[in-house]
């Protein structure tokens, strides 16, 4: 995968945003980063990487590719690491918990639910940060593919929306349950409105999902083997989700 890395007119403003959001939270309080080893979590590992109060925080099962991806990025990044063991019955576990919550969710979202609800309890003390919002915001998605401008900017409005009011709140109030506070940084409004400022054409160019978003944060200086890493969703990355179907099966 090859990006450009040339500057663009956003980057000063989508940068004062970051760095607004993320200056916004509490000082001096331990945190920890939900960590996939991919371009979402990395950026944000990348911009606090000079806070001693992080640890970045990666779930999984036995052998599950974020496991493997996350260990080697924070290793790169020189950050301290937590590797979020679960096993099979504690997954299941979970989602018997959550049955209420996710009752009428498709078994895709059900599963996200399930693996960050996971993440979230088993994470390091204190504030838990997260990447929620990328996707949605830099077309990340498989069904952005053939779409037209216009078809994006609708369906990624869309997507906004129900992130918005639907699933980041439902996932806010997992983590309540679970006695945890969570933080999603590029959900900021400051940042939501930087991003927004950015025309679709721009934010949706190039051949790989969120090329955009990709591209800014090799500018920023993220390692290319962080920001390049092909994207690959929580429920998957962390083999929730294939073992929620088997057990359904």
């Amino acid at each position: 995968m090859s990006i450009s890395t040339s500057p663009r007119s956003w980057d000063a403003r989508l940068t004062r945003a970051l760095t607004d959001a993320l200056g916004a939270l509490p000082v001096g309080v331990p945190r920890s980063l939900l960590f996939s080893g991919g371009v979402d979590s990395g950026l944000l590992a990348w911009e606090l990487r000079a806070d001693r109060a992080v640890t970045l925080a990666t779930v999984g099962l036995e052998g599950s590719a974020d496991l493997v991806a996350a260990e080697s990025a924070a290793r790169e990044l020189s950050l301290p690491w937590a590797r979020l063991l679960v096993t099979e019955d504690e997954v299941l576990l979970m989602a018997r918990r959550l049955d209420a919550e996710t009752r009428g969710l498709s078994p895709t979202a059900r599963s996200v639910e399930v693996a960050f609800a996971i993440a979230v309890q088993k994470a390091p003390r204190g504030l838990v940060l997260c990447g929620q919002g990328a996707d949605e915001l830099f077309f990340g998605y498989a069904h952005f593919r053939g779409l037209d401008e216009e078809g994006a900017r609708r369906r990624g409005a869309a997507d906004l929306r129900d992130l918005l009011t639907e699933a980041w709140p439902r996932s806010q109030r997992v983590a309540a349950a679970l006695g945890r506070e969570v933080v999603a940084p590029y959900l900021a409004p400051g940042f939501l409105s930087a991003v927004e400022a950015i025309p679709v054409a721009e934010r949706r160019a190039g051949p790989e999902a969120k090329h955009a978003f990709r591209a800014f944060a090799l500018r920023r200086g993220v390692p290319e083997s962080i920001a390049l890493r092909p994207k690959k969703a929580l429920q998957y990355g962390t083999g929730v989700d294939r073992l929620l179907r088997r057990a359904k099966g």
